[in-house]
């Protein structure tokens, strides 16, 4: 129990500070815990719809969500979640692996070295289309992964010169379809562990609060490096991983 609730503190601060917490989740529950990758993404993806709430409230209370980009975000996550559920029996959690941790590793270094946009600069304005396709794509390997949304959004929303925080913002909302519908989806399929999956979403909770917290009380440069330089790092370790697994 108390394992799980530390991983749940430390990924949840992590998801609310810079949005990324949620794909140390998994490998952890697989790697300390010894859990089958199903159940470990199952239990992920229910704790992530606490992480969700919490940080969709906090971000909303400091005005740090435009909701018109998020409804159409939620509109085009929801059914991609339910696809992502259903194949998850399907797919290689190997190729899933080296496909995140490229993603992640690629983000980073596009975040570090290539343009920016600060905080209260003017964002891109992104069309429906360009939207709803980032929220399918994030939603649908987010679900295969049981990274819960932010991983994936938040890089994709900086690729498109949209600001950080409002990035992060939208990558709490994304949670909430992905989370529901694949906790759903999974409690169906009989793979989710109700008592494990309620202790990870104590830990995940309290984390993401006091991280959506911290996030608005750092300097826009500094929480851009923290990101780009997380990103790099749990991208190479994914990759790293995964090649060991291969061999």
């Amino acid at each position: 129990m108390t394992p799980i609730i530390v991983i749940g503190l430390l990924a949840g601060f992590l998801i609310g500070s810079v949005g990324i917490g949620g794909v140390i989740v998994v490998p952890a529950l697989a790697y300390l815990i010894d859990l089958d990758i199903r159940y470990a993404i199952a239990a992920a993806l229910m704790g992530f719809v606490f992480t969700g709430i919490v940080g969709t409230v906090q971000y909303a209370r400091k005005g740090s969500i435009a909701w018109g980009p998020a409804k159409v975000l939620v509109a085009a996550a929801a059914p991609a979640a339910l696809l992502g559920s259903l194949m998850i029996q399907s797919v290689s959690p190997l190729l899933l692996k080296c496909l995140i941790g490229v993603l992640a590793a690629l983000s980073g270094l596009q975040a570090i070295f290539g343009s920016s946009i600060l905080e209260g600069a003017s964002a891109r304005a992104l069309s429906s289309r360009q939207l709803a396709t980032a929220g399918a794509f994030t939603s649908f390997v987010s679900t295969l992964s049981g990274t819960g949304g932010p991983l994936l959004l938040v890089p994709i929303l900086m690729w498109q010169q949209q600001p950080l925080l409002g990035a992060i913002g939208l990558s709490q909302v994304i949670q909430l379809p992905i989370s529901v519908v694949a906790t759903l989806t999974n409690f169906t399929m009989g793979t989710l562990d109700l008592y494990l999956g309620g202790a990870l979403a104590i830990g995940l909770s309290g984390g993401c609060w006091l991280g959506a917290s911290a996030a608005h009380h750092l300097p826009g440069k500094v929480l851009k490096l923290i990101v780009s330089c997380l990103l790099v790092v749990i991208g190479a370790a994914i990759v790293a991983d995964v090649a060991r697994s291969s061999l």
